[in-house]
């Protein structure tokens, strides 16, 4: 029996209608009259890496574009993100690195593809260099979800991550600014607070910083990203096996990006564009291959969240 968010996953009408929507969004949120046209362009290369990550690598067993309509959904509900152009870039980046980094799935020679899917992170470091903090993890997803680690993979992957601060490098040394790249890596090692210092001064600590759209933003986030995840576990037998491979890499990047933005949120935007990215394939999962009364009816609730989560950050 098809639900309503089978017919919703499986129509070739969803992704049009997600992106019509997402440019009223990107409308009301004053993107036109503020003249964020990179970020706008950003966003919608990133839909569309999204989507050809899911046709490329098969990451739903029917035919769906419940991927990138998620991935469109949660960053419009966000767009509290917008303004932010160095986020745009960011999100490229990792859409980008993700597409190359599967292209690797069990070939310990692929030292051209990890190049590529390196450099993106390197580029992204660039503008926030926290995201070195992924690196170590992205080795360990080759190593044990990708199977694709090696010697030449880890030394075309240092290469990757290297070969933007090269470029950035010769600029520098023609401005003869040695003090903003130093004052770039030294940012690396400021920490704040664990949780922000919650546990000393209590919620409003932080509070003022985050903010109600934000928190809202990642409960939502969190909620979706927790039913995707419980729901692959259970089902996961029923993937192929490369398909699993990349599902444990959403997870993966996933609960890393919670961790990481729990304990260090002054870093929230640019985490939380992470944890969007990398649970749209997740919930996508879940809409598109559950069709139980229950699910149909959790389903109807994400819409509504979805919805009211939009219509709260663009009037906040």
């Amino acid at each position: 029996m098809k639900r309503l968010q089978n017919k919703i996953a499986r129509s070739r009408l969803s992704l049009p209608l997600t992106a019509l929507i997402a440019l009223v969004v990107w409308g009301f949120s004053s993107a036109i009259e503020h003249r964020l046209w990179m970020q706008f362009t950003c966003f919608v290369f990133s839909s569309y890496l999204m989507v050809e990550l899911n046709t490329t690598f098969v990451l739903l067993r029917t035919y769906s574009r419940m991927v990138s309509c998620a991935f469109l959904a949660q960053t419009c509900a966000a767009n509290f993100l917008f303004s932010d152009a160095a986020g745009g870039i960011v999100s490229l980046c990792i859409v980008a690195g993700l597409m190359s980094l599967f292209k690797t799935y069990q070939d310990r020679l692929s030292t051209g593809w990890t190049f590529y899917a390196f450099v993106p992170l390197g580029v992204a470091s660039l503008l926030w260099v926290q995201a070195l903090f992924f690196l170590p993890l992205s080795w360990i997803v080759m190593w044990l979800c990708l199977r694709s680690m090696s010697m030449r993979t880890f030394g075309a992957s240092v290469f990757g991550v290297i070969v933007p601060y090269w470029f950035a490098g010769l600029y520098f040394v023609f401005t003869e600014d040695i003090a903003t790249p130093l004052a770039h890596f030294e940012s690396i090692l400021e920490f704040g607070p664990i949780f922000g210092g919650v546990f000393n001064k209590g919620i409003e600590a932080i509070y003022p910083t985050i903010g109600l759209d934000r928190w809202l933003s990642l409960l939502f986030t969190v909620i979706l990203a927790t039913t995707g995840i419980v729901h692959y576990l259970r089902r996961k037998n029923e993937d192929k096996v490369n398909t699993r491979m990349y599902y444990d890499t959403f997870i993966t990047f996933t609960i890393a990006s919670v961790v990481y933005l729990l304990l260090q949120p002054q870093h929230f935007d640019m985490a939380y564009r992470m944890l969007v990215i990398n649970t749209s394939p997740l919930i996508a999962h879940y809409i598109t291959h559950t069709r139980t009364m229950v699910t149909n009816l959790s389903f109807i609730a994400m819409l509504c969240g979805i919805v009211a989560l939009t219509v709260v950050n663009i009037i906040i």
